[in-house]
């Protein structure tokens, strides 16, 4: 039921993946409607009754295992979106105009998206003095394809402002798509949904891990742009100097997992690098990132990672390459480190973050890092455009 716009508090309706959606952005998604919830705001949520296409998707499921999770409690959440069905469109800004939300905030990432969620910013703004802001995780893909410009166009074209999560996403838009309206920026905030960091031993024990050794973190969806392969090719040399390491490969494969596997057995690393081939489920996550000493994301390209704010709320410290706002995120020397790309500049970076003086001085790092990535923020800065 909307709300009569005498009253303080309009309603806000966000526009993304949400429960019973898995990954970042779904979990994300019902955190910034929670923070909005708590500031004294009505809040829904719209989500899609089908994201993608089976055809298009790489991994083993788009949704959660509701025998294993539950649905988040306080918060409003409606499943009508079909991002490859016109009529659905149609029919679902029109709902969304008749609502007359006054602020819609659409979650973009993909320019797949860009014909529906444009199609239904434009619909919903036929009403006077509705603002429509798109919440930017990716202005450009990581993977390009022929025609990705024109797509984000239709989306883009139809929104009143912008906020995104990288610096680079400013330049982008300004730059390759022209846009004038206004953009704000704020880095992802941390990832405070997965439980609090665990003793190191128990982590390990529930993983069925040694406790003789020592483990490097590599988590997430595993894609070519994300460089797993480059640090397996590092780790080689690492573990040459400190065989007391073990290197954790966790998350789902969205290419040929063989292609890595073959690279591990010509290295002959099958007993060194340990593969955890899942989508790791919400109440998982604390566990891996406890057990490790230290994050390791060497990706080739990058806007910014999540993994990384899952680490500051878990206060791992964290080895990231020099690409996107990875460095932004990652403060060179006072919670982290920043490498190159090349493996000998990653090799190094992994000899020096193994040093536990080092550590411990990037954990205290992050316990004061970690208080600029608040969801206050990211919501103050939407209310600002």
């Amino acid at each position: 039921m909307s709300i009569s716009t005498s009253t303080k508090h309009k309603k806000i309706i966000i526009i993304s993946p949400a429960f019973p959606y898995r990954g970042g952005i779904a979990a994300t998604t019902d955190r910034l409607a929670k923070e909005y919830t708590s500031r004294g705001e009505t809040v829904e949520v719209w989500t899609y009754k089908v994201l993608y296409p089976k055809l298009i998707f790489p991994g083993k499921s788009q949704l959660l295992d509701l025998t294993k999770h539950k649905a988040p409690t306080n918060l409003t959440i409606h499943r009508k979106i079909v991002s490859f069905n016109p009529l659905n469109w149609f029919k679902v800004g029109k709902e969304l105009k008749k609502e007359n939300p006054s602020k819609i905030i659409l979650r973009y990432w993909l320019p797949f998206l860009g014909p529906c969620l444009g199609t239904l910013a434009r619909i919903a703004k036929k009403n006077k003095n509705k603002v429509a802001i798109g919440l930017i995780d990716n202005v450009k893909p990581h993977e390009s394809r022929f025609g990705d410009k024109i797509l984000s166009n239709l989306f883009y074209k139809q929104l009143d402002g912008f906020l995104v999560m990288s610096k680079k996403g400013v330049k982008e838009l300004e730059h390759d798509f022209g846009i004038t309206k206004p953009i704000a920026y704020t880095p992802h905030p941390i990832f405070d949904i997965y439980g609090s960091k665990l003793d190191k031993v128990e982590a390990i024990k529930h993983l069925g891990l040694s406790e003789d050794f020592k483990y490097i973190l590599s988590f997430g969806l595993i894609r070519k742009y994300k460089g797993v392969d480059l640090l397996i090719k590092a780790f080689k040399q690492f573990n040459k100097t400190n065989p007391n390491y073990k290197l954790l490969v966790v998350g789902e494969c969205y290419e040929n997992w063989d292609t890595y596997q073959d690279l591990i057995k010509s290295l002959n690393l099958e007993h060194e690098i340990i593969r955890f081939d899942q989508f790791v489920p919400d109440d998982e996550v604390k566990y891996y990132f406890s057990a490790a000493e230290f994050l390791a994301l060497t990706y080739r390209s990058a806007t910014q990672s999540g993994v990384t704010q899952i680490s500051y709320s878990m206060e791992l410290p964290m080895l990231v390459t020099k690409v996107g706002d990875l460095a932004t995120m990652v403060p060179h020397g006072k919670v982290g480190l920043v490498s190159g790309v090349s493996n000998e500049e990653i090799e190094m970076s992994l000899n020096e973050m193994a040093n536990p003086q080092q550590l411990e001085k990037f954990r205290e790092g992050i316990k004061e890092e970690k208080k600029r990535f608040q969801w206050s923020v990211l919501c103050d800065k939407l209310d600002q455009l």
